[in-house]
């Protein structure tokens, strides 16, 4: 992971012509882009298009670009950006089939082969099903906060939202998931002492 040192000075480099840098900039940001890009919308071919036209278009205008504190912000914000106005030109665009979002069990970083006991496998899986109830802004927020780990004014101007909405969205998502452990294991203890009991 770069420091904010080595990234301003890699940014720089870039800006100058310096393919190297651009490419190393691609290798270090591409990934991220693509899952945060499954965030926005599971139209694969529309994230990938997106990034590979981003990059195209950095490419063509680096000279003319501004400096920027944070490579990866810059870079979630433009195909946040892209991805918005392509999806707004399509008059096919169905805001319910492309924010559809998915859940993948890696996104919390949980693996299935720690989940032994079967009332984790529970919980879990009730957490599961809370946060596919959230809306597509509440899943966006989240995976921007805690696995992005962006600020919460950065994840308003990448929104393209004020502070306040950010917050709301963040926590009013974090009170569901918390709000559906608290009764589910609460549903778990009655079970445990009604079998207690017979």
């Amino acid at each position: 992971m770069s420091t904010p040192d080595s990234s301003n000075e890699l940014w720089y480099t870039f800006r100058q012509g310096d393919e190297r840098a651009f490419q190393t900039i691609y290798r270090l940001y591409a990934h991220d882009l693509l899952n945060y890009g499954r965030k926005v919308t599971n139209d694969v071919a529309l994230i990938e298009d997106s990034i590979h036209d981003l990059f195209i278009e950095l490419w063509q205008s680096r000279a003319n670009l501004s400096d920027t504190d944070s490579i990866k912000f810059y870079l979630v914000r433009s195909l946040r950006n892209k991805i918005t106005r392509t999806r707004s030109r399509d008059p096919f665009f169905q805001a319910s089939d492309v924010d559809a979002l998915t859940f993948d069990v890696d996104d919390i970083g949980i693996e299935n082969k720690l989940i032994e006991d079967e009332e984790l496998r529970h919980v879990y899986e009730q957490l599961r099903k809370s946060y596919e109830r959230l809306t597509p802004r509440q899943q966006e927020a989240l995976n921007l906060r805690f696995y992005q780990h962006f600020s919460n004014e950065e994840i308003a101007r990448i929104m393209g939202v004020n502070y306040q909405s950010a917050c709301r969205f963040i926590y009013s998502a974090l009170k569901t998931l918390r709000e559906a452990i608290r009764i589910f294991s609460l549903y778990l203890a009655w079970i445990s002492m009604e079998q207690y009991l017979h």
